[in-house]
């Protein structure tokens, strides 16, 4: 069946990641605390390792016990700091993903990347983005636009709103249903075998895996291809295509 649509993950698939800015973010943080609370706050340092620890426990379940149910973002950082015995305002926590998931993470986007995206459309594809996340919309859509990415994408899935987390056939379903698509016109690129390949495949999608930022090992799994950049996709498109004709 022709391709019509093409999905992407977002980290390690169109952009690479760097969390190296995360103290600066929860030092900030740290400052609008001890102003709302009026007490005294933990360090940056405490304040990041009471976060990440439930973030990490979210991402076990996930990979480890097959968890596919995300909590809201700001009821993980309520249990972080509900550990450190600081009982943080529901406003100030519902600013927590934009505070110091987005600040704290920098991206870059190859080159190439825009390009492939330009690819793609001017074949007459549709876009879209899916990805697992505690970021908002708003959040990776400023993003998106900064890196001149968003301008191609028909479609933005984020699980810190679906309510689910990828591979459950959900996530993948939605953004099928906003590009007007079926599973089996539609190929799926990421860079996660369980959540990625798997999933898509579960669901009836041709699956890339890909090793641009990050090598996870298909194991026994088998990716429909295996790609080192992300111009690899625009050939492969064209082949399943002209195949298909």
């Amino acid at each position: 069946m022709k391709v019509r649509a093409v999905m992407f993950d977002l980290g390690y698939t169109l952009w690479d990641v760097d969390y190296s800015g995360e103290m600066e973010a929860y030092a900030q943080v740290r400052r609008r605390l001890i102003e709302t609370l009026g007490e005294t706050v933990p360090d940056a340092q405490t304040l990041r390792d009471a976060a990440a620890a439930v973030f990490l426990r979210e991402t076990n379940e996930w990979q480890l016990e097959g968890k596919t149910e995300q909590l809201p973002t700001e009821e993980v950082f309520r249990q972080g700091f509900a550990g450190l015995g600081l009982s943080v305002p529901e406003a100030l926590l519902r600013q927590m993903g934009d505070s110091i998931l987005a600040p704290g993470i920098r991206y870059t986007v190859d080159p190439e990347t825009p390009a492939v995206l330009r690819s793609l459309k001017e074949r007459g594809l549709r876009l879209a983005a899916v990805s697992n996340t505690y970021q908002s919309r708003a959040a990776l859509t400023s993003r998106l636009s900064e890196h001149g990415l968003l301008r191609y994408l028909d479609a933005l899935v984020i699980s810190s709103e679906v309510g689910l987390t990828k591979p459950h056939p959900a996530i993948f379903q939605a953004a099928l249903d906003r590009l007007g698509v079926t599973a089996a016109e539609t190929v799926f690129v990421g860079d996660i075998v369980w959540a990625d390949v798997l999933g898509a495949q579960a669901l009836g999608m041709r699956a890339v895996l890909t090793h641009q930022y990050h090598q996870d090992d298909p194991g026994e799994s088998r990716p429909d291809l295996v790609i080192n950049r992300l111009a690899e996709v625009v050939d492969y498109v064209d082949r399943l295509n002209s195949e298909d004709a």
